[in-house]
């Protein structure tokens, strides 16, 4: 499956598959016993080696608007840089988008800003993103810190938009009925991005949570997260209120695509109810 179409109200979404990487439980889990991070991951029917971790997109068309949030890894591994592809294929033309939001500065979630000459993709969007993340993600020092590709694909993928990029703080309303909510903790200005229309909401996480794993086992934590407090704070208050309102959820990064669920509050975390396609 490529795409998937359903309603928020009134609100027409549709979760876009930029394809598939695979990640170690060592990776997802840097803060507790290997044996206990493996049993966890087998109970979802998973080898602790080879988790299998979709890149789910999302636009969202208000009726006046047509909103993409994160725009994929691009050329970042051969198995994953489909989201342009299957935004055609759905007959979403890359010109109808008006607005893009990018959630945070990693990789796997900017890497369709540019095409492969370097010239912005979506060449008629506004671009939206958290002050404090663009912040971080154009500081030479903070770079230098990180991994060579997370600095690369930032230069790549950021710099060409210097002039004409939106930057935000708290919430902001980039659409009717369509909001970024600040959400730290993964990165320094990581946002959330909520859909409510006729009293539903769906609240679009992106790497609040990597795997139904974190919702079970809050206190575990990946090694991307930048400051495990604040991202323990996010996810109490995300998933906390998705819980209590009955909010659909999309996890970016949560198997299988669509990454598209419900959460129910279980003793300290939360049990994920994914929605199966019909």
């Amino acid at each position: 499956m490529e795409t998937f179409s359903f309603d928020v109200g009134a609100i027409r979404c549709t979760a876009v598959n930029d394809g598939e990487a695979r990640y170690d439980a060592r990776d997802y889990v840097i803060n507790a016993p290997e044996a206990a991070v493996d049993k966890a991951v087998r109970g979802h029917g998973l080898d602790p080696t080879e988790i299998p971790s979709p890149y789910s997109g999302l636009v969202i068309d208000s009726g006046t608007r047509r909103v993409l949030v994160d725009t994929g890894a691009g050329d970042l591994t051969p198995s994953v840089g489909r989201l342009r592809r299957n935004l055609i294929a759905a007959e979403i033309a890359p010109e109808s988008i008006d607005t893009v939001v990018i959630t945070h500065g990693h990789p796997d979630h900017l890497g369709g800003n540019v095409d492969d000459a370097g010239r912005i993709a979506f060449s008629a969007a506004r671009w939206v993103l958290g002050r404090r993340e663009w912040e971080f993600w154009t500081d030479e020092t903070e770079l230098a810190r990180l991994p060579n590709v997370m600095g690369e694909w930032s230069r790549r993928n950021l710099g060409p938009l210097r002039d004409r990029v939106e930057l935000v703080e708290t919430e902001f309303e980039v659409a009717p009925g369509v909001s970024v909510i600040a959400s730290p903790g993964h990165t320094p200005g990581h946002v959330a991005v909520a859909v409510r229309s006729e009293g539903a909401e769906l609240l679009y996480v992106s790497d609040a949570a990597l795997h139904p794993i974190h919702l079970e086992h809050p206190d575990w934590r990946p090694v991307w997260d930048l400051d495990a407090d604040a991202a323990m704070t996010t996810k109490r208050r995300l998933f906390d209120g998705a819980a209590a309102d009955g909010s659909l959820v999309l996890a970016f990064h949560f198997p299988p695509f669509p990454s598209l669920g419900h959460v129910e509050k279980r003793g300290s975390g939360w049990r994920w109810n994914p929605v199966e396609p019909g």
